[in-house]
Order: structure tokens, then sequence, then C-alpha cells
């Protein structure tokens, strides 16, 4: 996997790919942060992680990939409560996980609160502990925490970001205008996710559909080709009957415009992905939170945005649409698709 940085670097580096991103030639991916043998002050010590939604939700798997392998050795104690917002939408629903999730805390004592994606934030950590004496971790909350009250004297942790400008250049070359469409699962989040986008990026012009279903997925998926040049395919949670494989097969005979996304485990699915690293968020997660067990106060540890993406290509979908990818993109690529027709 080769990773791709978006910011600093990126100056120094500019004509490095035809994107204008920084890459790092050759370099494999980072270990886990290293942990010190457990210390007598770790002992004993609880962490409690509260996951927006569910076991299988491909992002949040990849942030518990990176807690349990930043924790491995430290001795603590780890457990985890799921809210599975993405699959059962709506602010009564919400609001009840947020109740379970709260007697979680209440019976397991934890000595540090890591919460991940927003409605753990909004509707748990806000509202219960921010302010409090319990220390709050966040990971994943979406190009801003403010709306939560973040950071807080107690709270601190890592704002997830997006590559939407390299990502939408990469369309550009294989499109013929400029209009972009997004269709996604409706959920909190991603309705989040596109006012920023629209906002900061597409200057309220961007075209949205927010959908439940597969069917009306599908329906458009057709529709917004006919409206737009550049179709950004969101995050499927929310999408109560979604299909992976019945979903790749549509999306191969159905695309006719460029397509891509800003996770890598789109891949299948799109022209193009460039993917945060999930793992990230939670290595940075754990890592704050093991600080903080061996004496650091979360008001000391800045607030961080994740620095990490690798490039993703669908061959199988370019051939479909005659799509030739640049030379300097196939090497840099971290995930290549071929298909397996």
């Amino acid at each position: 996997m080769r990773l791709l940085s978006f910011r600093k670097r990126a100056a120094a580096r500019l004509a490095a790919t035809a994107l204008g991103l920084a890459v790092l030639q050759g370099c494999q991916p980072p270990a886990a942060p290293r942990v010190e043998p457990a210390r007598a002050e770790l002992a004993g010590k609880k962490i409690l992680w509260v996951d927006s939604y569910h076991e299988g939700n491909a992002w949040n798997d990849g942030i518990g990939r990176g807690i349990a392998a930043t924790l491995q050795g430290s001795g603590v104690e780890l457990r985890i409560e799921r809210m599975d917002t993405a699959r059962r939408a709506g602010e009564p629903y919400a609001r009840e996980a947020a109740a379970r999730a709260k007697a979680a805390v209440e019976s397991f004592k934890p000595d540090v609160l890591i919460v991940t994606d927003d409605a753990a934030a909004r509707y748990l950590a806000a509202p219960f502990y921010r302010g409090g004496t319990l220390p709050v971790v966040f990971a994943g909350v979406n190009w801003d925490a403010g709306a939560y009250g973040f950071p807080a004297p107690n709270v601190t942790g890592m704002i997830e970001v997006d590559l939407v400008p390299p990502l939408v250049r990469a369309l550009r070359e294989h499109a013929k205008g400029d209009r972009v469409a997004y269709l996604s699962g409706d959920t909190q989040t991603q309705a989040k996710v596109v006012a920023i986008y629209n906002e900061r990026f597409f200057q309220g012009r961007m075209q949205v559909r927010l959908v439940r279903s597969f069917e009306a997925f599908r329906r458009a998926f057709v529709e917004l080709q006919g409206r737009a040049d550049m179709l950004l395919t969101g995050n499927y949670a929310g999408i109560e009957d979604w299909d992976e494989a019945a979903a790749r097969d549509f999306m191969l005979r159905n695309t006719r415009i460029p397509t891509g996304y800003v996770d890598g485990y789109m891949t299948p699915l799109v022209l193009v992905t460039m993917g945060k690293v999930p793992e990230e968020q939670g290595e940075h997660a754990a890592g704050v939170a093991l600080k903080i067990l061996r004496g650091a106060r979360p008001a000391d540890i800045p607030v961080a945005e994740n620095q990490r993406a690798v490039l993703g290509l669908n061959l199988e979908l370019a051939d479909r649409l005659g799509v030739a990818f640049a030379p300097s993109m196939l090497k840099n690529a971290g995930i290549v698709h071929r298909g397996t027709r």
C-alpha cells in the first residue's frame, strides 16, 4: 500500500503525480504506534470504545483494527459498545442507542472513553460527558467538531477530512464537464458531509441524493449520470438492503461517467478512490488514550486531522469506460481492482 500525504509535503513535491499529490515512493504502511510494555500504572485501566455504527461497517472495522493494534501489549482492558446508527436511522433511535451506551459507561466505569463518528459524539459525548471528569477521545468526526463543543478541557481527538479536490481533479481528467453529483446512504453523517462539500468546494451546485433502499440507489445512480459529468458515489451505510455483489454488477454495467469516492473500500465499485486510512483514526485515538492513562491532560493534546490516504484505481471499470490512466497514476496506486471476470 503506497501512502499519499496531502498536507505539508504536498507543496514540496507538487509534481510527484498528475494529481499534484505528494507520494512517498516505496513506502510501506506505517506500523502501529509502538506501545511500551504494560506499566504498573496501566494495570487494571479500562477503555470503553463507543462506535456509532456496527461490526461489519468497513470504515469502523478499520478504526477498530487501529485501536486494537495500538493497545496490544499495554495491559489495558478494552470494551466495545456499538450504537448501530447507520443501519437504524433517525434521531429517536440514536437517542435510545446513546442511552444504552451511557448505561455501558456507568456499568463499566472506564478510565477513558473513546467515541468514533458523529452519532456517538453528538448523542453521547457532547450532552453527557463534555466538561466532566471522564477523559473523552473522539475520532472519525467529519470536518468540524465545534458543533459538539469539542475540544473541551476533558475532550480531544482527531477530525476526519476528505481529499475532495484531488479526487475531483482526477475524475475531471476523464469527464466531459464540471458538473458534480453525490449519491449516498441517508444518514446524519452523510447529510453533514454533503452540506460541507457543497459549501467548501462546489458553491452549492453539487447535486445530492441520499437514499435508504437499494432500489432507490439504483434509480438515482442512473438518473444522476444524465444530470452530471462526475459522480461521487458515497458511503452505502444507511441503505438497508444493500447487496455488495449486486451493486458491483449493476455499477459495472450502468456506469457512464467517471465515478469516485474518498474511502478505499469503494474501489471495486467506482473508477477512482482517494481513500482515507481508518486505522489512522483508531491508532491516534488509542495512542491519545494511552497518553491520558499515563498522566497527560486532554486539554494539553491538540486536536489532529488525518494525514494519510491511498489512491485506488478500478481497471475493470476503466476498461468499460475507455479510460487510460496516466503512468504516474498507475505507479502510485495502492489499491488496484482488476475485476473477477
